[in-house]
């Protein structure tokens, strides 16, 4: 053993009893803090009690001066009534302070409040009656009744303060057996840890010379070989994890693996890496490149092919995130293969449903406005059919027809810009954006009238892309749901198609700008608007609109940003949309080409 480590050894085992011993005496401490709050609350309970009792005492000396008082006429009598009132009045400050932590108690308390004065009012009565009247036998009846009352309410809260306490004092006992076991218990375990600490210690001190030799003659590119296997495979640990030899045999796997690929390590152990890990392309379903030929060939680390498919021993599949890393001796060659992967399969499904909920709460918004807007043109064929039938003159006839066939086509109209939400192609067509912007518009149409918005729409020449309508509309609809909501009533938007050239990382296409006169997106909002669940619309925001818009764009080769608007008639934000001419984008659950 070095001398440093002996150092370190020595410092260990002067400190650990030092620490244990501190957190005992922390541990009872923490006991003995808990047996005082009981006993407080013992005394707190017994306060309560000797209050409680006081005044029900002042009562009877209260109600003792007013009997006497009623049977003699004589005010001598009333020295007990006029000594225990302002004493009466005090106990109930205490004991509204006393109990301000019990709710039940001072609920109670302050019912015989209450009845205390209404039996005030009634003595106060009495008091001023004549002489006759004071031993009338139903004005005593009253007064009993009354004080009777006070009592009893005084006796329920006697009641619960004595079970309050009886409950308290059984927890303090508790408290107090828990103290004397705690004690034993800590200083049973204190005892037998320094007895294993120092053991182990001793024996490690006695054998460490035995072994000085042979750790020197141990130290060879075998040691440094297996540390960095061993730290590369523990630093990687956290998901599941397979470890091969340069030759592409299985040396390791750890319980996420096991369970993924269907293969406990004893009968995976020696096999090929390709035997126990079979991946697939998500979207071909060809075989994935073996990862140590990979990783053999870059000598880097890596990460594998995306939408990759783990294929297990039972035939369950799992799509998974993985990376390789090579492990590397000391004279800098490879003489192994570290593969992570992790099952992402729920987090797809769960992107896959939200994108789903945001197209599906897209459509919700807008079905009262497109009621609205197929109620009005039917309303009107209905009017229009009715003057048909009372109309005798034919050009008059033919101009309601005219605008009945208008009105019904408006209908129609809007009926498949709503259907072709959810009527998606199997595969990109051509979409005309100045259609798209248009159906956009008329599903939209109510709400700008409603808040009377007014849009300016700016379309240079004939443009179209290719991609999916339907996603296209989703993502155009929020955009400018947005724009309405930033812009409020009586605002202005501005919607501007315009055709973009071919860049350094991108091919041609076209650019969508919507901006508006709303406040515009602060800095700080403006970073983390495209994050998922980030919306600074409050509970009437879902924090997904932006975050699938963007995803739908990503998808089609296309890109968003947002801004703030340069045009002073619109200092609001505007928003930034790139669209390329051809995309690569397959609906879901399609090859790739």
């Amino acid at each position: 053993m070095k001398l440093p480590e002996f150092n370190r050894t020595l410092r260990q085992l002067v400190a650990l009893p030092l620490v244990l011993l501190i957190l005992m005496a922390g541990f009872l401490v923490w006991q003995i803090v808990a047996a005082a709050r009981a006993q407080g609350a013992i005394d707190h309970s017994d306060q309560i009690t000797a209050q409680l009792q006081e005044l029900q005492n002042l009562f009877i000396d209260q109600e003792t001066g007013l009997r006497g008082f009623q049977l003699t006429g004589d005010p001598v009598m009333l020295a007990p009534w006029k000594a225990a009132a302002g004493p009466i009045q005090s106990h109930f400050v205490v004991l509204r302070g006393m109990l301000a932590g019990d709710a039940a108690q001072l609920a109670s308390l302050n019912e015989l409040e209450i009845g205390y004065n209404q039996w005030l009012g009634f003595a106060n009565a009495v008091l001023n009656q004549d002489a006759a009247a004071l031993k009338a036998a139903g004005m005593n009846q009253r007064g009993k009744a009354m004080m009777d009352g006070v009592r009893a309410t005084t006796a329920t809260m006697l009641r619960h303060e004595r079970n309050l306490r009886a409950e308290q004092y059984n927890h303090a006992r508790w408290l107090q057996g828990r103290e004397l076991v705690s004690l034993f218990v800590s200083a049973v375990v204190v005892g037998f840890i320094l007895a294993l600490f120092t053991r182990h210690h001793v024996h490690a001190i006695s054998a460490s010379y035995l072994r000085r030799i042979a750790e020197i003659t141990e130290r060879s590119e075998q040691l440094f070989e297996s540390q960095q296997w061993f730290q590369t495979t523990l630093e990687s640990i956290g998901d599941a994890v397979i470890a091969c030899n340069n030759r592409g045999d299985v040396t390791f796997m750890n319980a996420v693996s096991e369970k993924l690929t269907g293969w406990p390590l004893a009968e995976a152990r020696g096999k090929a890496l390709t035997d126990v890990f079979h991946i697939v392309s998500e979207e071909t379903r060809e075989l994935a490149e073996n990862p140590v030929e990979k990783v053999r060939r870059l000598q880097q680390v890596m990460g594998l092919a995306n939408h990759t498919v783990l294929v297990a021993r039972d035939g369950r599949e799992y799509t998974i995130d993985d990376s390789a890393a090579p492990i590397m001796s000391g004279a800098g060659t490879m003489i192994g293969v570290v593969l992570v992967f992790r099952d992402v399969t729920e987090e797809r499904r769960i992107q896959s449903a939200l994108v789903t909920s945001e197209k599906l709460a897209v459509a919700g918004r807008l079905a009262a406005s497109i009621a609205h807007e197929i109620h009005n043109p039917l309303d009107s064929v209905a009017n229009l059919h009715f003057l048909l039938e009372q109309e005798s003159d034919g050009e008059k006839r033919a101009e309601f027809l005219k605008l009945a066939q208008q009105e019904l086509g408006r209908t129609m109209q809007i009926s498949r810009t709503m259907l072709s939400l959810y009527r998606e192609p199997k595969a990109p067509i051509q979409i005309d954006l100045q259609e798209l912007i248009e159906g956009v518009l008329l599903l939209l149409d109510r709400r700008l009238q409603h808040q009377g918005i007014r849009t300016e729409t700016k379309i240079t020449g004939k443009l179209t892309v290719e991609g999916f309508p339907a996603e296209l509309r989703q993502v155009f609809t929020n955009l400018i749901a947005n724009a309405i909501e930033a812009a409020g009533p009586k605002g202005h938007i501005r919607i501007r198609v315009d055709h973009a050239e071919a860049g350094e990382l991108h091919g041609s296409g076209a650019v969508i700008e919507i901006a508006d006169s709303g406040p515009g997106i602060s800095a700080d909002a403006a970073k983390k608007l495209f994050q998922p669940f980030f919306t600074t619309k409050g509970a009437d925001g879902t924090g997904l609109g932006l975050w699938v818009s963007m995803g739908i764009v990503q998808k089609h080769g296309g890109a968003i940003t947002l801004a703030r608007s340069s045009d002073p008639k619109l200092p609001g934000a505007c928003i930034r949309v790139f669209l390329p001419s051809r995309t690569l984008a397959q609906q879901a659950g399609q090859p790739a080409a």
